[in-house]
């Protein structure tokens, strides 16, 4: 199954209450093996579906409405303001009025200035009334006419166009970037960190090297030094501590002592009597877990062992539909009336749980059935299922581990013996990997029986009789024994 899948599955079941998510992991464990990664798969995609059509709507940044009103500005950085005139030019008769000043080559209008009455066009030779060359003959040898000025004959240069000049414009005071102050200080900081810093392990290697230097003093002077200590508290200078040889208890023994000869009795364990409707469970290790607690535990662990997928390390189980009575507290009884049983028969016999307050999680209890070397683990429930017509006995095995070939034969065996032993109907048994506990002690014998479902008023009956619980632990020791 992609880790993608599984981990969007088991984050989105981690938020759903107990009841719904313990209704979901049912139908999982109905499933057979191979539909249950579609199912996943489904489920997670429905999921992710539904939650896209509950995003609300982003507004795009395209839909946003166009601000109106605005000039577009000039091609090719063409000012749309009129020329004004130079107040600096030469007035007279000769002086070229300001709104008939030639348009400078390259404009925005792009189109040839129109010659005025008395003007010479562009580019052409000025009028033979003026003389060539007499407005700045003697002024400016370069040819250039002075910026903000006219020629004295109102025409442009042969090749150069009278520059129009703009009113100045007043330009804001330069700001004064943060990064432009701080920097040199910066500059200026970083040799002194790196000084100090230096500053700082030349202090440490001195301080080593004296450390050891005192020590390397002390080794070759140790004598006359703790003599020197010793004086300066009022003890001898050539007494130390611990020269004297421990003589060990001075006076007689106590009188309650056994004497080395004699060797310590120990109690020899006495043969368990068997009955003879008892099938001989003697040198068998089982381990029995009942099912929940009664403080659920949420945080999460691994399903199995190396795997992404995780559930709750602890529930409180399903409660009676009419009986009211607690999954925890039923799956303790029978745990309890089991053990004795199964001690009956010769065998020793391990709880995970004596009380119903306590905290335990699923690894935890297999980790018990593993410690132990456990030979058999019996995991105890009475499931609710989303039917209220469900009814019977089933059995879950491991889908991994050394038994995984025989298991789920062994289990169909051991849910037929309990139903018929308590007058139930057998639902067979599932291999499945999706149990917690059966996963973490899948090298042992491992079976969770499902003795009946709470959520079935006849089941729920039945669980609550005297009778039942005694006759489950007697088909589950003939199972073992068998």
């Amino acid at each position: 199954m992609p880790e993608d899948n599984l981990g969007k599955f088991k984050q989105i079941i981690s938020k759903l209450p107990d009841d719904k998510r313990k209704l979901l992991y049912e139908r999982l464990h109905d499933l057979p093996q191979e539909e249950r990664e579609p199912f996943i798969a489904d489920f997670v995609k429905k999921y992710d579906d539904r939650n896209k059509k509950q995003e609300p709507k982003k507004v795009s940044p395209s839909s946003k409405p166009v601000q109106t009103g605005k000039k577009p500005a000039p091609h090719n950085g063409a000012s749309h303001k009129p020329a004004q005139a130079d107040k600096n030019a030469p007035q007279g008769k000769n002086a070229h009025p300001a709104k008939t000043s030639a348009p400078v080559k390259g404009s925005a209008q792009g189109k040839k200035p129109v010659p005025q009455k008395g003007q010479a066009p562009a580019g052409k030779a000025p009028s033979a009334k003026v003389p060539a060359g007499k407005a700045t003959a003697g002024k400016n040898p370069t040819g250039k006419t002075p910026a903000g000025k006219v020629p004295a004959n109102n025409a442009p240069q042969a090749k150069k166009p009278v520059p129009v000049k703009e009113a100045p414009k007043k330009e804001a005071p330069p700001k004064i970037e943060v990064s432009h102050v701080t920097e040199p200080e910066d500059e200026e900081k970083k040799p002194a960190k790196k000084n100090a810093s230096a500053s700082i392990i030349v202090g440490i290697l001195t301080a080593l090297f004296v450390v050891g230097a005192l020590y390397m003093v002390y080794i070759f002077n140790k004598d006359k030094i703790d003599g020197k200590f010793n004086q300066m508290f009022g003890m001898p200078g050539e007494e130390t501590l611990d020269t004297e040889p421990d003589e060990g208890i001075i006076g007689p023994e106590p009188s309650n002592s056994y004497p080395t000869s004699t060797p310590i009795p120990t109690p020899t364990p006495s043969p368990v009597p068997i009955p003879d409707d008892h099938p001989d469970l003697r040198g068998l290790v089982i381990v029995i877990d009942p099912g929940h607690q009664a403080e659920a535990d949420t945080e999460l662990e691994e399903v199995f062992p190396g795997s992404s997928a995780e559930k709750e390390r602890a529930s409180q189980g399903a409660v009676g539909v009419s009986s009211r009575v607690k999954e925890y507290e039923l799956t303790l009884e029978y745990a309890l009336i089991m053990k004795e049983y199964f001690e009956g028969c010769g065998a020793q016999v391990i709880l995970t749980r004596n009380s119903n307050d306590v905290n335990i999680s699923n690894i935890e209890r297999a980790q018990i059935a593993n410690d132990s070397k456990a030979d058999y683990f019996i995991r105890l429930h009475a499931d609710s299922a989303p039917d209220e017509d469900i009814s019977g006995v089933k059995v879950y095995v491991p889908s991994s581990g050394k038994y995984s070939s025989s298991a789920a034969s062994d289990g169909k065996k051991l849910a037929d013996a309990v139903a018929s032993s308590i007058g139930s109907t057998s639902l067979g048994c599932v291999q499945s990997n999706m149990y917690t506990g059966l996963n973490h002690a899948d090298s042992i014998k491992s079976y969770q029986l499902v003795v009946g479902y709470l959520s079935n008023s006849a089941d729920d009956a039945l669980l609550g009789d005297a009778e039942t619980p005694y006759n489950t632990a007697v088909a589950v020791a003939e199972f073992i024994g068998g």
